[in-house]
């Protein structure tokens, strides 16, 4: 940084610096549908050029709910919200979720703000920063086996094993594409879920056809949002 100000901890961590924003909770909330299919709506659009990370818990009240598709709704300087899409028609998404991106909201009544050279607004002080827990992106082969009562498929299961902590979430951006199969010229759907039972993140392959043992390394990520 040449110009302007930099905040470091007493752990030598830079937490703030114009050149280099934070990723902080534009909106946050609880989800749930009537259907299968999950819309949600920001309050007003994000105004980044890159869709925001969306981070979600689950409900453990619906435990068998597997995920199969997200769609962060909008384009690019003006993004309304995201699907999320589950693989059973009767499963009824339900969870919490915030919406995060390399940028900050005009909140604060008080406190500091701070721009960047291009005039772009990349702190202030009521924009709640994203509190990073823990990452991997190493995946244990299970096998094909019985998802659920209905489906049939084959299964990964994050090597980091934890309890998911009550204001905790997982990024579910990295999920929200299918995999290659190797009886099949179209993709295979995928989904996803935290596994309470076993404490970890857990991806499926919906298929019959077969598929590889190894299907690449999407990042497990993890992350805190107090209060919520």
């Amino acid at each position: 940084m040449t110009y302007g100000l930099t905040a470091i901890n007493d752990s030598s961590y830079v937490q703030i610096d114009p050149e280099n924003p934070r990723l902080c909770a534009i909106y946050s909330g609880v989800y749930s549908s009537t259907s299968y299919i999950c819309t949600v709506s920001f309050p007003a659009p994000i105004t980044t050029q890159e869709p925001p990370c969306i981070f979600i818990r689950n409900s453990q009240g619906n435990i068998d709910d597997i995920y199969t598709d997200m769609t962060v709704l909008g384009s690019a300087g003006s993004w309304t919200g995201f699907r999320i899409t589950a693989y059973n028609i009767d499963m009824r998404p339900a969870g919490k979720w915030f919406a995060s991106v390399f940028a900050a909201k005009a909140t604060a009544d008080y406190g500091m703000r701070m721009w960047s050279s291009t005039g772009a607004l990349i702190y202030d002080t009521g924009t709640v920063p994203v509190l990073f827990t823990r990452a991997n992106h190493s995946w244990s082969y299970i096998g094909k086996n019985q998802i659920n009562p209905v489906t049939v498929g084959y299964t990964w299961r994050n090597t980091m094993q934890g309890t998911l902590l009550a204001d905790e979430y997982f990024m579910i951006n990295p999920f929200s594409r299918g995999l290659l199969s190797p009886a099949s010229l179209r993709w295979t759907p995928i989904g996803v879920r935290f596994n309470y039972n076993q404490s970890c993140l857990e991806v499926y392959g919906i298929t019959a056809l077969g598929t590889w043992a190894d299907f690449g390394s999407p990042g497990a990520v993890f992350a805190r949002l107090p209060a919520t």
